[in-house]
């Protein structure tokens, strides 16, 4: 039988735990990051008849609520769009009168893979 004595398990943990809240912050700066790309490629595709859809694209802080982070981008309530954004559905989705003008999905899937090169580029510069 061979027994291995293992030395400095404690330390260890209290590198990997240090490593862990930075990787997290990596990920949250990743993320704003990654917004703004989504938030800019929405403004630049959303229909512009008046200018007030455009105007309320913004993005919200990123949260990290039990270990999900998330970031919010899409219209925010305004002096001209209330919380439902109802006007800003109907261009999105389109109704049975009218064509669908989609901006924040296109807006998406368009920069899913810098998205992710993003958030995994600051993830390597931590676990360098």
């Amino acid at each position: 039988m061979v027994t291995v004595k293992f030395e400095g398990i404690e330390n260890l943990q209290i590198k990997l735990k240090e490593k862990a809240a930075e990787i997290e912050k990596a990920m949250m700066e990743g993320a704003d990051e990654a917004a703004d790309i989504v938030k800019q490629s929405a403004i630049s595709k959303a229909p512009r008849k008046l200018g007030n859809l455009v105007r309320s694209i913004d993005k919200n802080k990123v949260l990290n609520r039990d270990g999900r982070i998330s970031v919010y981008v899409g219209i925010q309530k305004n002096e001209i769009f209330s919380a439902d954004g109802y006007y800003a559905r109907m261009q999105e989705k389109g109704t049975s009168k009218m064509k669908a003008r989609p901006y924040l999905r296109p807006a998406l899937d368009e920069n899913r893979s810098r998205i992710n090169s993003i958030i995994t580029e600051k993830v390597r510069e931590v676990i360098k």
